[in-house]
């Protein structure tokens, strides 16, 4: 499951050429999961422009905030045709600034986090797209994204099969919009990441939750720390539900789940 970080200050802002004062309004964090807000990056009267957003876009046929499905993540391929993501590609497009993201290798119950950051420092610059939500119950309309995956580089496939489509800095106007590029030139830049682009840094499994958002979650740890004791077998139960790795699903679905959370693991 993909998880981002995005550490504090104008610096962010800067690196992505928008405009500081934007950026102050935002915390550091360091554990961003789906369904929460986060900064991105819009094209706005021929500008760049940091927005906040709610990461997931709700699935075209929920019904009601307690049965909404969040789809965190979009493969690139064939986004820009699918029903739920074509409008969005052609007219929407956004960039999710990190430095960096989080993945997990190993079994069930003993799955180890790895952080993935731009090897020369810096920033990420995840494509993503973004779309209007309403509220079905309160009638409030907010801006979701979802971020692009695309084959995994050879930098994330010892952890992962898929990755974030990153773009590099010269490409964000052109996949944003900015200058009026065509859909086409913007198709063109979804591809994975040169190798070499990222650098792999096993880290604490305090990352698996949310409610730990500090900046010892980036600290290195040994292979071994990284992998939580997995737990004694238990009786079989009866499957009711479950959640499932959102990069092994089409859309990065996971199983409806209330409003404001999402499907983890």
């Amino acid at each position: 499951m993909l998880e981002a970080s995005l550490g504090a200050g104008a610096g962010p802002a800067r690196a992505i050429d928008a405009d500081p004062k934007a950026a102050a309004r935002y915390r550091p964090r360091y554990n961003i999961a789906p369904s929460t807000v986060h900064p991105v990056l819009r094209a706005q009267d021929g500008r760049r422009a940091l927005v906040p957003a709610t990461w997931g876009f709700v699935g075209r046929f929920a019904r009601g905030s307690a049965g909404q499905t969040l789809l965190a993540n979009a493969r690139a391929d064939g986004a820009r045709t699918k029903p739920t993501f074509r409008e969005a590609f052609a007219a929407r497009r956004c960039v999710v600034p990190a430095d960096g993201f989080y993945e997990w290798t190993g079994p069930k119950g003993a799955r180890r986090p790895t952080w993935f950051h731009p090897a020369g420092g810096g920033l990420l610059r995840m494509a993503g797209l973004c779309q209007p939500a309403k509220d079905p119950d309160t009638g409030d309309v907010d801006v979701r994204f979802t971020i692009l995956t695309t084959e995994a580089s050879a930098d994330v496939a010892p952890v992962h099969d898929r990755m974030p489509v990153l773009l590099d800095p010269g490409d964000v106007d052109l996949w944003l919009g900015v200058d009026g590029a065509d859909v086409d030139r913007a198709e063109a830049l979804l591809r994975p990441a040169r190798p070499g682009t990222l650098a792999a840094r096993p880290v604490s499994p305090r990352v698996n939750s949310v409610g730990h958002d500090d900046p010892a979650l980036l600290e290195e740890v040994a292979a071994e720390a990284a992998a939580p004791r997995a737990p004694a077998p238990k009786a079989a139960a009866p499957k009711t539900g479950g959640t499932l790795p959102l990069f092994d699903l089409e859309g990065g679905a996971g199983p409806a789940v209330p409003s404001g959370r999402t499907s983890r693991r």
